[in-house]
Parts: C-alpha cells; sequence; structure tokens
C-alpha cells in the first residue's frame, strides 16, 4: 500500500539491502556516501522498524540508532511507519526473559526529522483505517494541508466506532484486548513455523519473526516464486494469498500469518 502511495509522487524509489534484522546500516551509508553528484539527492527514508513487511524483521536498538546517525548525516526525513509495534510476539512471556521493545525512532529525534505513523487497523479492525502520527509541528501541518486536498478527513463514522469502543474498555481493557490479539498471533505464527519445518526443510530458509504477521521464505535453488506461488500453490489450494515483490530479486515469497491453516 505505501509503495503504491509514493511512485506516483515520487522519481525514484531506491531499495537499501535487509536480512533478518531488518534494514542494513552499512547498506543505507553506502548507497548514500556514493550517491552520483548529478542526481537528486534522497530526501526521505521510508522505513517499518518492527515486524516490517513483508520480511517479518525488527530493527535492533543499535540498528536504529546507526539508522538515526546516518539519516542525521545525510539530511534525511525518517517516515517510521509501525502498525505491528503492539504485536511483538515476545511480549506477554516468561517476564525473566521478555525484552522491553526497542526504542522508536521518533523517541531517539533530536533534530524534528522523524514522522512517525501508528495504527488501530492492525489491532482493532482493518476496516476502521485510522491511525495517527506524531511528530515536529512542519511536518505534521504540511500532511494536513496535502490531506486535505486528497481524503479530505479520515472518516467520522470510524473515529467515533473507536472512541466509544475505547471509552468502553479502558486502559487495562485495551490492554487485554491487545495481549489476545498477540497470543492468537503467536499461535499461527508457531503453526506455520512447525508446517514449514516438517515441510520445507532443505527446500526453503526462513528466520522466525518476532513481531507482526509475516513469515518470510527463500526458496533454495529457485530463480523466481512468482509462477510457482501463482499457479502451483494456488492450484494446490495451499494457500489463498500471497504476494511476491522484487526489489533485487523473486526467490522469496511472504506468508501472511492472517490466514494461516494448520493441518
Amino acid at each position: 500500500g505505501s509503495l503504491a502511495g509514493l511512485r506516483p509522487i515520487t522519481e525514484r524509489l531506491v531499495g537499501i539491502d535487509t536480512d533478518q534484522h531488518g534494514l542494513i546500516p552499512e547498506s543505507l551509508e553506502k548507497t548514500l556516501d556514493s550517491w552520483p553528484q548529478d542526481r537528486k539527492r534522497p530526501r526521505v527514508l521510508y522505513i517499518i522498524p518492527t515486524g516490517q513487511n513483508p520480511s517479518g524483521s525488527t530493527l535492533s536498538t543499535d540498528r536504529r540508532r546507526e539508522v538515526y546517525r546516518i539519516a542525521c548525516a545525510h539530511d534525511l526525513i525518517v517516515l517510521e511507519d509501525d502498525p505491528y509495534y503492539h504485536l511483538r510476539l515476545t511480549d506477554d512471556c516468561d517476564a525473566t526473559t521478555t525484552q522491553p521493545p526497542p526504542p522508536s525512532f521518533l523517541s531517539m529525534d533530536t533534530q524534528g526529522r522523524v514522522l512517525r505513523f501508528d495504527s488501530f487497523s492492525k489491532v482493532v479492525s482493518s476496516g476502521l483505517r485510522v491511525g495517527w502520527a506524531t511528530g515536529p509541528m512542519p511536518l505534521i501541518e504540511t500532511m494536513q494541508l496535502s490531506q486535505q486536498i486528497t481524503t479530505m478527513h479520515p472518516s467520522g463514522v470510524s473515529q467515533m466506532l473507536l472512541l466509544r469502543l475505547l471509552e468502553k474498555w479502558g486502559p487495562e481493557g485495551l490492554e487485554s484486548h491487545l495481549k489476545s490479539i498477540r497470543a492468537g498471533y503467536r499461535n499461527r505464527r508457531d503453526n506455520i513455523a512447525a508446517s514449514a519445518e516438517r515441510h520445507l526443510k532443505g527446500l526453503a530458509e526462513w528466520h522466525i519473526p518476532e513481531a507482526g504477521m509475516f513469515l518470510w521464505f527463500k526458496a533454495i535453488g529457485v530463480k523466481s516464486t512468482e509462477r510457482l506461488i501463482k499457479e502451483r500453490a494456488l492450484e494446490q489450494k495451499v494457500l489463498d494469498s500471497f504476494s511476491t515483490h522484487t526489489t533485487h530479486n523473486t526467490q522469496h515469497t511472504t506468508h501472511n500469518t492472517q490466514h494461516t491453516t494448520h493441518n
């Protein structure tokens, strides 16, 4: 969704290398340091730091600090899109092993360059399409002006439904709901991971996500998974939705654990 919105309004999108731990700071810095002088320099970094879609990766604290340092050095605005923040699947587990969540980019921002986005769509109802932005007032005001000529304003009905629900729940009710949502996604993640271990070992590589709703597979020895997924997987009814991503290659496919079935 984000890429579909960005492509019509930007000259070029540049992908940065990632691994199981998310965006690789060295790749970002190398790309910016070697940028051709005759080309317009990048001004914005868009990043999903928690349970990234589609890879499922979560940036560590050290990587976040390094990415922010690079953003400051190269004068980048950071768009921190964090809709899966409350879907940290390591939360609510053994208190002796649970680690606190990594700090947000917004919390470490000292230069007014981070615009953070949160959403209720992943933890209450996707149909509400209600979220919120937090950041420096100049960026918020610019975003509001743009909204006035695009969507005009968020749905009043959705906002009122959400307001009444939150008033009924209260802080304790909301936290109880979030725990329930995390437990559900944790169970689905564990089910699909167990199925992958039984059926895909030696055929694909994957890493267990610690947040979000995506499990990212790399097919071993398969140059492109597009035909495999679009034709054979759908014919065999092993999944009912898919996505392929072609930033660098198409060896990868994502399984969305919203639709996990386990046999």
